[in-house]
């Protein structure tokens, strides 16, 4: 028997419909890992915590730190922030709007933000 991974969350990479690749993790803040690991594909994640799944050999994500870990951008004005909670302190956003909004690439308060790196 294997053994049950105590993750949080199903992350599925999708691209045409179909699922390219799946992960699980502990934190929302690994969907920006699964879209630099998978360009081109929307990344789907489900909150499994409760039901117990086997998952037995498949891959997790470790992001350490959560929400802290990525540099958020907004679009239109080019400003950079060192984390999502610290842009979503700044503008009075629920952290919860910010990831779906990054998520779906969609407009927010006006403007579009999405993950940004050097």
């Amino acid at each position: 028997m294997k053994n049950k991974i105590g993750k949080n969350f199903y992350l599925a990479a999708v691209r045409g419909g179909k699922v390219v690749a799946y992960y699980f993790s502990q934190s929302l803040a690994a969907i920006a890992e699964v879209k630099s690991r998978h360009p081109g594909c929307d990344v789907e994640a489900f909150d499994v915590h409760e039901y117990g799944f086997d998952f037995g050999d498949a891959p997790v994500i470790n992001v350490e730190g959560g929400p802290m870990l990525h540099r958020v951008r907004c679009r239109e004005t080019g400003k950079v922030w060192q984390s999502v909670k610290q842009c979503c302190k700044e503008i009075g956003m629920p952290l919860k709007t910010m990831y779906t909004a990054l998520r779906r690439g969609s407009r927010v308060f006006g403007h579009h933000y999405d993950y940004f790196e050097d």
